[in-house]
């Protein structure tokens, strides 16, 4: 009988809900159809809901932003979601089975997928979880009340914490206690600050800038590369100045990222154009961040092991740092020459490096100068061996050699070479 009046109550409150609607929109999530297949394999009909989506792509959805990972929660194990996707042939990957996370993949959209949870154990890293089937204890262990609102297929929204209202406002609250939530995970420090420059409306809360200030060396339990993680998100966020403009923000961020000494080139780099400012990738404001006339960004890519292409692009603009020095390396004429011998992807890292780190240049000459090198086409040398054979030349070093002094010549007359030019150039050549 209780379980035909609590089916009643469910189908009731699914009428007025699409009759009425919400205050708060995730109509988004709502619409992706790949996520109305995998709700409608693991939820049983009539039965309360057993999936919804929750954390970042609900928040995001809530806030108008684009939504890139969906993350679901569900009171079903592991391996029953496993079994039940796999019954409709759609793939799962174990992603963090000791964890209850697994990995739906459905025309190419990936869903991660966690059993509700309570923690039992942590050592700052990880915590030693238990399952449950209590919506509650599992917003309970999240670590802010902003990532702790659910929804369903249907867009009705779970927030035990108050989450929509703290996002609203503007607040920035870890769930329970602060401290208790921060050595779960030291990482939540990092966390914090990506939270606070992309939701807040209010100033640093001085009692959580203690706590993480007193918890700070907890840091040093999490590996490098989770760390670089988090670091990639603060630094892909357009209000980045911020963190430093606020003492005692820039005293964390420094004293974990003691690299960043050239912080002051963030401001710089908002001051430019729009045209120019959205061609800096969290590499470039990296680099914008450490590189100097020293090397030792060399020790920042080891210790957070980061990828050949980030390191190549450092090492590009560290090498050709002295280049920037010289008035004339922003003369057209040179621009084109360099991207010849560099490559144009090359020449547009240190260019926009320059901006942000060169001072006298104005806005309107780095618009001019970026925009030259932009639409630059790569000159193609238009002498070949084969062409110098016809003249009689032997293949061989001579034979390179000729071909080198030609290009020396084709590049000092600006890439262009006309025939009378090419063949009294022959002549001195013989």
């Amino acid at each position: 009988m209780f379980k035909k009046i609590k089916k009643i109550v469910s189908q009731a409150d699914r009428f007025f809900y699409k009759k009425f609607g919400s205050e708060k929109s995730v109509k988004v999530l709502e619409n992706i159809k790949e996520a109305q297949i995998i709700f409608s394999y693991l939820n049983e009909l009539g039965e309360d809901t057993k999936v919804r989506y929750v954390g970042g792509c609900v928040r995001k959805a809530l806030s108008g932003e684009k939504i890139d990972d969906i993350d679901l929660a569900t009171t079903i194990t592991p391996e029953e979601v496993k079994k039940k996707l796999h019954q409709h042939n759609i793939k799962v990957i174990d992603t963090g089975l000791s964890h209850g996370t697994v990995t739906a993949i459905l025309n190419k959209k990936k869903f991660e997928i966690t059993t509700l949870r309570k923690d039992i154990t942590t050592d700052g890293r990880h915590a030693n979880v238990e399952f449950t089937e209590d919506w509650e204890q599992d917003a309970a262990r999240r670590d802010f009340t902003i990532n702790a609102i659910y929804a369903d297929i249907e867009g009705r929204i779970f927030d035990p914490l108050n989450g929509t209202l703290d996002l609203k406002e503007g607040k920035i609250k870890f769930i329970g206690s602060t401290e208790e939530r921060i050595q779960e995970d030291y990482l939540r420090i990092l966390r914090y600050f990506r939270f606070f420059l992309q939701y807040s409306k209010n100033k640093l809360d001085p009692n959580i800038i203690k706590l993480i200030k007193k918890n700070i060396n907890g840091l040093n339990k999490i590996s490098n590369e989770r760390i670089f993680v988090e670091l990639k998100k603060i630094i892909k966020l357009e209000n980045l100045h911020d963190l430093f403009s606020q003492e005692e923000s820039r005293e964390i961020i420094l004293n974990i990222f003691p690299q960043f000494k050239n912080y002051k080139r963030i401001k710089t780099i908002n001051s430019l154009s729009m045209d120019i400012k959205i061609k800096y990738d969290y590499c470039l404001i990296l680099a914008s961040l450490i590189l100097d006339e020293s090397n030792d960004y060399e020790y920042f890519c080891h210790k957070y092991k980061v990828s050949n292409e980030v390191k190549n692009r450092f090492k590009n603009i560290s090498k050709n740092m002295e280049k920037l020095k010289i008035k004339k390396f922003f003369e057209e004429k040179n621009i084109k020459k360099e991207i010849y011998f560099l490559g144009k992807d090359n020449i547009i890292d240190l260019l926009l490096f320059s901006f942000c780190s060169k001072k006298g240049i104005k806005s309107s000459d780095a618009e001019k100068i970026f925009k030259y090198a932009i639409n630059c086409k790569i000159p193609k040398f238009p002498i070949s061996g084969d062409y110098l054979k016809s003249y009689g030349f032997e293949s061989g070093q001579e034979l390179g050699k000729k071909l080198k002094m030609l290009e020396e010549k084709w590049i000092q007359n600006n890439f262009s070479m006309d025939k009378r030019l090419l063949e009294k150039s022959l002549e001195k050549i013989h």
